[in-house]
């Protein structure tokens, strides 16, 4: 496997560095501290040296925690991740992060790291660990706000802007929140393309540029009511306008540098709505009983524009345009309901049940003639169509602690679902298929001492559908379009894993995780025949994504986490995240066993941050980057791989600005290079027809941010 020395280079001096750590811990007063029931508490204090803004920058410094926002999985339930906000997870599809980054830190009690053994009636949701920002009581009313103002420079001049802020009233019974949040921002991605023949010999090159450019407003509230002990209301909304634009070119030449004409490139979105709307009730019988009820509304609506004109040599291409336009509109609205038992102390019993309506809808018009017309229809199959779902889930879950050291979750979620297509343009029959799926899983916590903690889980998942994939996207200089595809079907996947995970002093910890998946259905890209590549490119065969059989997946993971104190680096943190995985499938037209498409074979991390109280500062850096990514597309393998890593380094101080929290960040400082390599194939076979080779760079961007709270 490519690069996978230097992941075991990585991995092993994570190991080693953590035994140096632990080979020279010592005994400190913690800021925080362990119950005997496994539940560690982190106190403000703590967090101080990292200058907090808001819960999201004192979540972030954890020991040995990460954020999960929860797997893209069918249903509701099943996404949740591993953060509670006062005991209860956010009912909405909004990130974690977003949620954590609107709450002042100032407003924090304190922040409890909580083992499944010790969780209580807390839904855990096959975590080990959970991670609950607790927030300060107050008997009258409390108001605070967090503001963040953020510039980016990039290069050539160009300038972007972000700026927000949250305003939150709070009692012991209630609590309102509000957060606005303004977005300008653009990105250039310069890309030098070579075309070689089969013999290697370079027949072309191209110049390209994408200019995007987004502008946002975000608005989000929150609302929570607790009228009696056994009584709490949740609402939240977030409503979402946004405005995107990609402008595009391309120059093409021969080998010895003769011009061959142009590509431009003009795409907008109009009318971006996001709009979220969500809550839920729940009522407390008594000690052992609740009944809980959470609705989830999201609608999207964008009409994407664009106008792709190829002004080439006439001998090399015909001079076109084609001009698109597509009216989209997707929901999703779901309604769950869940009861929780606790027959005794050693079982936490809950049974769900949930409905789900989801839908994507396309109307679009394409059309393709002489520069400047006239323009006749284009014929594109699944140009417009709407694709809806109707989903009902019944789940049914017991956490059994059965001692302070063992406890075990099962569970057992059975969902039937109506997928249903109609396609207006070209017009077809309507496509209507009902699917069943059953979905066992069982999760087993083991803590034989107080620091060792391992895990084993066996869980049966079923993928959610990106209704994006049954209707035909729209071609670009870059072409990655894929047609639409009416007959994929969810993903279904055995996943089993273990985890040991070791804490290492008071700010560090080691995990290592395993895990092996078999695959049902794997879902991949497949060939279709049709001519689908830009006008530019020679012709080859289409892709979709479908389905293409079993497939397995393997791989391993180190997280550590450390402390430098004791190597004489004061207040520094280490932080390194290395993974490694493989794949295989048959492909569907070489009938040879591969990789599946678009899965990484590695990818590592450094984290630096040195904190010097004394001096109000703080600095740090932040190195990444990842293995292949192939794509066994229709009309070619196209693998994507950075030349060298990404680089960030920051710069943080509260002495500036009477304690607002000041930071300046340098990213990609070594103008990372992206290369992808395109084997495109004289289709129906796997022969290679000729190669691609496109090195890109987005260019290195300074950012200054200013955030506070009041």
């Amino acid at each position: 496997m490519k690069g996978f020395k230097s992941i075991l280079v990585l991995a092993a001096s994570s190991l080693a560095l953590s035994g140096a750590a632990l080979a020279q811990e010592t005994v400190q007063a913690p800021a925080s501290a362990t119950t005997p029931e496994g539940v560690q508490v982190f106190e403000p204090t703590f967090f101080a040296r990292f200058n907090p803004v808001t819960a999201e920058d004192m979540v972030r410094q954890l020991p040995g925690f990460t954020v999960d926002e929860g797997q893209d999985l069918r249903g509701f339930g099943a996404t949740a991740g591993n953060v509670l906000i006062d005991g209860q997870r956010p009912s909405s599809k909004t990130s974690l992060k977003d949620e954590l980054g609107r709450i002042a830190a100032r407003d924090v009690l304190r922040i409890e790291l909580i083992r499944a053994s010790a969780a209580g009636d807390l839904d855990v949701r096959g975590y080990t660990e959970l991670a609950n920002v607790v927030l300060k009581p107050s008997s009258e009313m409390a108001v605070s706000t967090t503001f963040a103002a953020t510039t980016r420079w990039y290069e050539q001049g160009r300038l972007g802007a972000q700026i927000g802020g949250t305003r939150s009233w709070k009692t012991d019974n209630f609590g309102f929140r509000l957060a606005v949040q303004g977005t300008n921002l653009g990105e250039r991605e310069e890309v030098g393309a070579t075309v070689r023949n089969t013999l290697g010999v370079v027949t072309r090159t191209q110049d390209e540029f994408y200019q995007q450019q987004v502008t946002e407003l975000l608005i989000t509230g929150a609302a929570n009511w607790t009228p009696s002990a056994r009584d709490t209301f949740n609402a939240n909304f977030r409503i979402l306008p946004r405005w995107f634009t990609t402008n595009a070119a391309a120059e093409p030449f021969l080998a010895n540098g003769t011009p061959l004409g142009a590509i431009s490139l003009a795409y907008e979105e109009k009318d971006i709505w996001y709009v979220d709307l969500g809550g839920d009730y729940e009522h407390k019988f008594d000690g052992q009983n609740a009944l809980k009820l959470i609705s989830v509304n999201r609608l999207v609506n964008w009409r994407p524009q664009q106008v792709l004109t190829v002004n080439l040599n006439p001998l090399i291409a015909p001079q076109v345009d084609q001009l698109d336009n597509s009216d989209n509109r997707a929901g999703e609205h779901v309604l769950r309901g869940v009861w929780t038992t606790r027959p005794d102390t050693q079982h936490t019993i809950e049974i769900g049940l949930e409905g789900a309506y989801n839908y994507r809808r396309v109307n679009r018009q394409s059309l393709v003639g002489p520069i400047g017309g006239p323009y006749v229809p284009a014929s594109i199959p699944v140009a417009s169509t709407k694709v809806e779902e109707d989903r009902v889930e019944l789940s049914l879950n017991d956490v059994w602690r059965i001692n302070p050291q063992l406890t075990l979750e099962g569970g057992f979620n059975y969902e039937a679902s109506t997928i249903s297509q109609t396609i207006s343009q070209p017009a077809a029959p309507d496509i209507e298929r009902d699917f069943t799926y059953s979905k066992p899983r069982i999760v087993a916590t083991w803590q034989p001492n107080a620091e060792d903690q391992w895990r084993f889980s066996v869980v049966r998942d079923v993928s959610q559908l990106d209704f994006g994939d049954f209707a035909t996207g729209l071609n670009s200089i870059s072409t990655q379009a894929n047609l639409g595809n009416p007959q994929l079907v969810p993903e279904q996947t055995w996943k089993a894993s273990a985890q040991w995970k070791r804490p290492l002093g008071e700010r560090g910890s080691l995990s290592i995780t395993g895990f092996y998946d078999d695959i049902e259905d794997t879902q991949d890209f497949i060939q279709v025949a049709g001519v689908c590549t830009t006008p530019a490119l020679t012709a080859g065969a289409c892709t979709s994504v479908g389905n293409i059989g079993d497939g397995k997946r393997w791989g391993a993971r180190v997280e550590a986490t450390l402390s430098l104190d004791a190597m004489g680096v004061a207040g520094g943190l280490l932080k390194l995240n290395v993974g490694a995985q493989d794949s295989e499938v048959t492909d569907p037209v070489s009938l040879q066993t591969r990789q599946i498409s678009a899965e990484q074979e590695f990818d590592w991390l450094v984290d630096f941050r040195q904190d010097i109280p004394s001096m109000k500062v703080a600095w740090g850096f932040k190195a990444n980057t990842v293995g292949p990514l192939p794509q066994y597309r229709g009309d070619r393998l196209e693998i994507v791989e950075p030349a060298n890593p990404n680089l960030d380094v920051f710069v943080e101080t509260t002495s500036l600005l009477g304690g607002l929290l000041v930071r300046l960040t340098a990213a990609n400082v070594l103008d990372a290079e992206k290369n992808t390599d395109r084997l495109y194939y004289a289709p129906p076979t796997r022969t290679p027809a000729f190669d691609e080779f496109r090195a890109s760079k987005m260019g290195p961007n300074l950012t200054l941010t200013i955030a506070g709270a009041f």
